[in-house]
């Protein structure tokens, strides 16, 4: 007779975190937007990552609204590691996991890394498509590291 497995799973617990934005001024029509310098996040390990919209926050710290749905759902995230590009194309709205009563797509779990260091200064948000905004706005995320 095999044992009776008994099967447990563990929740992500946060240690440290981090509210990160990329500013974008009115009028930009760039597809590479760049993470500003983070002094906090240096030498540190990546453990998740969580990205907002703009039915789940009406402002970030700086006073931006959150870029336009339209906007997010062309938006893909890069981060290097190991100065490579080793998380490619991350699609944003993956990274949203707080499900509100609009229509934007969520997913039920946190995004997870494996301890990564990210050299934050070469991280990005690139677009599929090529937008004009019409007001300053962020890519806003919480990022969670040890």
């Amino acid at each position: 007779m095999l044992p009776l497995l008994k099967f447990t799973k563990m929740g992500f617990k946060a240690i440290k975190y981090e509210f990160v934005e990329i500013q974008v001024a009115s009028g930009a029509t760039a597809q590479r937007y760049a993470f500003p310098d983070l002094p906090k996040l240096r030498y540190t390990a990546l453990q998740a990552i969580t990205a907002y919209t703009t039915n789940t926050l009406t402002s970030c710290p700086s006073g931006n609204v959150i870029a336009p749905l339209a906007v997010l759902k062309t938006a893909y995230l890069v981060l290097y590691s190991n100065e490579r590009q080793d998380l490619y194309r991350i699609p944003y709205l993956e990274l949203n996991r707080i499900q509100n009563s609009s229509n934007d797509s969520f997913v039920r779990s946190l995004w997870e890394a494996s301890n990564q260091k990210i050299t934050w200064d070469k991280s990005y948000i690139e677009l599929s498509a090529t937008p004009t905004f019409a007001a300053n706005c962020s890519f806003a995320f919480g990022v969670y590291y040890a």
